[in-house]
């Protein structure tokens, strides 16, 4: 009874990835198009052609590393779901599968910043700063506000 209860956990947590993932996403896929994705740069950000395809080439050589992000995070996703569905109480698996977990969702954040530093010092300083701060502001979490008062 467990296995197929662990597959359908499993499933369901993949699934849920995958359509918060469709979602997060849809409008950048939309200001992207589906012929060029660097088309919407360009013309947002008044890319010369030759800043254009730095940008392109920036973005097909990362797309790799973005894809197996993504990956490690819904595997990560998923082992601390089986973990805690299994669990009655914290143990030390259930603890190193948050740790990698976290680990895993900064590794992300890391590598999209540095991926937009490579994208925007292809711009004019003005138009760089500009989309630095939209790829924060889409990608990054917002920092937790932590109040004390709702720990009583």
């Amino acid at each position: 009874m467990k296995k197929p209860l662990l597959i359908l956990l499993a499933a369901v947590a993949v699934a849920t990835y995958f359509g918060c993932y469709r979602l997060a996403t849809r409008d950048t896929r939309r200001m992207l198009g589906d012929a060029d994705s660097v088309a919407w740069l360009r013309k947002e950000f008044r890319l010369t052609d030759e800043q254009a395809r730095a940008v392109a080439r920036l973005q097909a050589e990362y797309e790799p590393r973005c894809m197996e992000m993504c990956e490690r995070i819904s595997k990560s996703g998923e082992c601390m779901a089986t973990l805690l569905q299994n669990s009655a109480t914290m143990t030390p698996e259930l603890e190193t599968a948050v740790r990698e977990a976290s680990n895993t969702e900064a590794d992300c954040h890391v590598a999209t910043l540095k991926q937009a530093f490579a994208i925007s010092a292809h711009m004019a300083p003005e138009q760089a700063a500009r989309y630095r701060t939209m790829v924060v502001g889409r990608s990054l979490p917002k920092p937790a506000r932590h109040d004390m008062r709702n720990h009583r």
